[in-house]
């Protein structure tokens, strides 16, 4: 990309405020080496990482860059042989710890964010270097004494010979001073020994190594011959103690530097993605819409128009404006006109600015409705460049950018050109101003450009390949609105300007006397359509607030309707559930009545009228336990109004399709065969009935209903014996109209009960079953609830 293009419209400032989000100097570095991508390929796949970095920051998920430092001169240090220092092999081993824990976190998220991880998976596993380091270097960045078992010893050998050497010294000091002799009773060191001073009138007294004598000569330094011996073991240790902390050294440097391939392109991996991740920092800053989160690319386009909608300048502070234009497509150009100060440059600016940002993967401030052309070449001449030294006008130095415009110029140019043809004469400005505006479009760029020349209003007019565009101006405040109108040019407003600021009415008067009668016709105009569009504006904007609250009423009323409904729902399947409960209750009571009338001493009547009284109520709650199932009323009345003898009926509940016997009857349930199973059944768990085919009528055997007991006793039996009379027994009971069963398989073992039940839960004529109570067998008797 041209790097004057890139200088006026001050891309490199926009670096420098995505580059404040970076962690770590890599990072920073790389956000300023950033540089547009000039073919859509390269343009796609930054955003498709930027993207992705900015989805994993909806999703709350961090990727580490705490610790990261710049380590590359410390990794090429160790490649070429030298021993870093702990603090360098620390900065390393976290930088390399931090880059692979990195991977790991956007490794985890592979299928959502597949070209970050592309990206990550260059980062090598750098894991041993760590443990290495963190196990040798303390966190104050010293040799700890377990790096090395040699490096143990030495320092204990060492603790204990400094231990000795110390008692030693003190002995002698303490014989001095007491002889008196001792010019005080303080150790000082000398060349690294430990010394005594001693009064240079006695140095013959004690038998040493003199190491030094103070500078009036009064006092001399004297290691005594007792403690020579210690002080060199010590010595010997320490020096001991160097080799072996460089040895130690050595070999974790050796650990960083074999691998110096890896390690730098680690680094510059985590730089990367730090780089993306303050791309998304700046973009949470500007309030950039775009790329929304994992959607890199159905917001660009390879050609057409390039529309943006609430486009803002990012380098802009305050209040801003946001700019609407669209350029390309079905207009190759734009001209906006329009006062000074009123915000041409900038629209100009911001959407060139935005379009490189595009380009180099950075969000964008505009509305997520935004698209965007990717320009191979986008060439722009903004500002004064005139020179006193190179003898530049302010007209030669636009002329001296257009020449290089025009030389480079080529079909997929952008080409933004502020204040084409001024600072000449007037008429030839517009005639040059046109003749180039002509070749660009002839050889296929898009071009957006600014001027104050009238001619130029016309020729936009005219030629269907230009669009008129202009900022506008408010009067009253003599200050601009900086609101760009598309489809539209300007109005200079110098004449009304000028009266507002108080130039005398003679004057204005006659400036107004040069005007032709066509220019006043054409600014009236202007200002009619201008307040006609403001009004159709004012319009829409109410249109699109009462559509809006429109939207919102009908969403609170459909969640008010919906919480109704559950709640509703909720009330009537409690309900359900309680009569349920009370019919199984009723049943067992029923059930208990009916064994009681087996005994001698009975009482049948006043059992006939329980039965009776219970009966009634089992016909209640049978009522009461009907589910209400949402089912259309429309569709339930065809099935009742339908369904006739020989119809195919699918019954909730029953696998098997069964046939009707018979119409439905008053107490709205039919009669229907399931193989060599008959049965009645609600019509409200019938789903869907299916027309019999006209056939020939065959009669079935009607086989009477059997008397079965309400119990089957199972005891003593094996499972497979056990299990075969109790699928004779299920069938029979079913067919003899009976709600429940009681299977009685006893306790034992437990192996019994398990087969039973495990026979039960997949049975298509048994709805549910439980355990009896406790006063009824509890855990030894399986209690069947019977479809129907």
């Amino acid at each position: 990309m041209d790097d004057h293009t890139l200088r006026v419209l001050e891309f490199e400032k926009v670096l420098a405020l995505v580059a404040d989000g970076a962690a770590f100097s890599v990072g920073r570095e790389q956000v300023m080496a950033l540089r547009p991508e000039v073919t859509f390929e390269g343009t796609l796949a930054r955003q498709r990482e930027t993207a992705e970095m900015r989805l994993l920051d909806q999703m709350g998920i961090d990727v580490p860059f705490a610790g990261a430092r710049d380590v590359r001169a410390a990794i090429h240090a160790a490649a070429i042989g030298q021993v870093l220092d702990p603090p360098d092999l620390v900065d390393a081993s976290q930088t390399l710890k931090t880059a692979f824990r990195a991977r790991q976190v956007v490794d985890k998220l592979r299928d959502r964010v597949p070209n970050l991880s592309t990206i990550a998976e260059t980062i090598a596993d750098f894991r041993r270097l760590s443990d290495e380091v963190e196990r040798a270097i303390t966190p104050r960045g010293e040799v700890a004494d377990n790096a090395s078992e040699q490096l143990a010893t030495t320092r204990r050998e060492l603790r204990i010979a400094q231990d000795r050497y110390d008692q030693r010294v003190q002995a002698a000091l303490a014989d001095a001073i007491r002889r008196g002799i001792a010019q005080e009773g303080l150790l000082t060191e000398r060349n690294g020994r430990k010394v005594i001073p001693i009064k240079s009138d006695y140095k013959g007294s004690v038998q040493g190594i003199v190491h030094d004598v103070s500078s009036s000569g009064a006092t001399v330094f004297v290691e005594p011959i007792g403690v020579v011996e210690a002080g060199n073991q010590v010595r010997e240790l320490q020096l001991a103690e160097v080799r072996e902390v460089r040895r130690v050294l050595q070999k974790l440097t050796t650990l960083l530097g074999d691998r110096e391939d890896e390690a730098m392109t680690s680094v510059l991996t985590l730089g990367r993605l730090d780089s993306l991740h303050a791309k998304i920092a700046f973009g949470r800053r500007v309030k950039a819409e775009l790329p929304q989160p994992g959607d890199g690319e159905s917001w660009l386009r390879r050609e057409g128009a390039t529309i943006v909608e609430r486009g803002r300048h990012p380098l802009l502070r305050g209040t801003v404006v946001p700019t609407d234009i669209a350029v390309g497509g079905e207009y190759a150009a734009v001209l906006i006109t329009g006062p000074n100060t009123g915000g041409k440059t900038v629209a100009l600016k911001t959407l060139g600015l935005l379009t490189l940002m595009v380009q180099a993967g950075i969000p964008v401030p505009c509305a997520d409705s935004s698209r965007f052309v990717v320009y191979p070449r986008l060439y722009a001449d903004i500002g004064d460049e005139q020179s006193i030294e190179q003898s530049l006008s302010t007209f030669s130095s636009h002329m001296r950018n257009v020449k290089a415009i025009l030389e480079k110029a080529a079909p997929g140019t952008m080409v933004l050109l502020d204040e084409l043809g001024a600072g000449t004469d007037p008429a030839e400005g517009s005639a040059l101003a046109r003749a180039v505006l002509e070749t660009l479009l002839e050889r296929g760029c898009t071009i957006v450009a600014t001027t104050h020349h009238g001619e130029l209003k016309a020729f936009a007019h005219n030629d269907p390949r230009l669009r008129n565009a202009s900022v506008e101006f408010n009067l009253e405040t003599l200050s601009p609105t900086y609101h760009l109108t598309v489809g539209l040019p300007g109005q200079s407003n110098a004449i009304a300007i000028a009266r507002r600021l108080g130039i005398d009415e003679e004057v204005l008067n006659r400036a107004n006397a040069q005007l032709t009668p066509e220019h006043f016709e054409l600014e009236t105009l202007l200002a009619e359509i201008r307040a006609e569009r403001s009004a159709a504006a004012e319009a829409r904007r109410r249109e699109e607030l009462a559509r809006e609250e429109s939207e919102e009423m009908r969403r609170q009323l459909a969640i008010r309707r919906d919480r109704v409904e559950q709640e509703r729902m909720e009330i009537l399947s409690g309900a359900h559930r309680e009569a349920e409960d009370a019919l199984v209750q009723m049943r067992r009571e029923l059930d208990a009545e009916r064994r009681k009338m087996a005994t001698r001493d009975f009482d049948t009547r006043a059992a006939d009228a329980t039965m009776k009284r219970m009966d009634s109520d089992l016909a209640k709650l049978g009522q009461r336990a009907r589910p209400v199932r949402p089912e259309p009323a429309a569709a339930r009345a065809a099935v009742v109004r339908d369904l006739a003898p020989g119809d195919r009926v699918h019954v909730r509940d029953i696998p098997q399709v069964g046939e009707a016997l018979s119409a439905i009857g008053e107490d709205g349930r039919v009669e229907v065969q399931f193989g060599s199973i008959r049965m009645k059944v609600s019509v409200d768990r019938i789903d869907r009935v299916e027309t019999a085919l006209p056939q020939e009528s065959v009669a079935l055997p009607q086989r009477a209903r059997p008397n079965v007991s309400m119990e089957l006793d199972l005891r003593g039996q094996r499972a497979e014996e056990a299990l075969s009379r109790f699928e004779l027994y299920i069938d029979d009971a079913f067919q003899a109209g009976m709600p429940f069963v009681r299977i009685i398989h006893g306790k034992g073992t437990g192996a019994l009960r398990a087969a039973i039940r495990e026979a039960l839960r997949g049975h298509p004529l048994v709805r549910k079953f439980e355990s009896a109570p406790a006063n009824e067998g509890g855990e030894g008797v399986t209690v069947a609830i019977l479809a129907g």
